[in-house]
């Protein structure tokens, strides 16, 4: 706890199997934060990130990235990122998805 708390990062004991108990804060300066539009699609949400500043924890840093959220049964989620200005090799990876809705699913989707 100490150790992450000089890291300025969050400690939160808990009694959940293999969840992160040091964490960063959402107010860190590291990572990415929502930017633009959230946009609704047909089978989910596409939302753009940013990153929120110069600061980099592992270099070659993509920003913006954008992550597509696709409701494709009761009880599977699927979440893709990618850059939107470079295209990159992609399994060619067929899953057939009915694409059921938000109200449907056996999960939340918060951002």
């Amino acid at each position: 706890q100490e150790a992450c708390e000089a890291r300025s990062c969050t400690w939160c004991a808990t009694d959940v199997a293999n969840a992160p108990w040091c964490f960063f804060p959402e107010d860190s300066p590291y990572g990415y934060s929502l930017g633009g539009n959230t946009e609704e699609t047909a089978k989910g949400w596409r939302v753009t990130l940013n990153k929120r500043q110069a600061l980099s924890l592992f270099g070659n840093d993509i920003s913006p990235v954008v992550l597509e959220v696709e409701f494709q049964t009761r009880d599977r989620l699927r979440f893709r990122l990618y850059d939107p200005n470079r295209q990159r090799f992609e399994v060619p990876l067929k899953i057939d998805s009915p694409g059921v809705s938000a109200d449907e699913a056996s999960y939340d989707v918060e951002f």
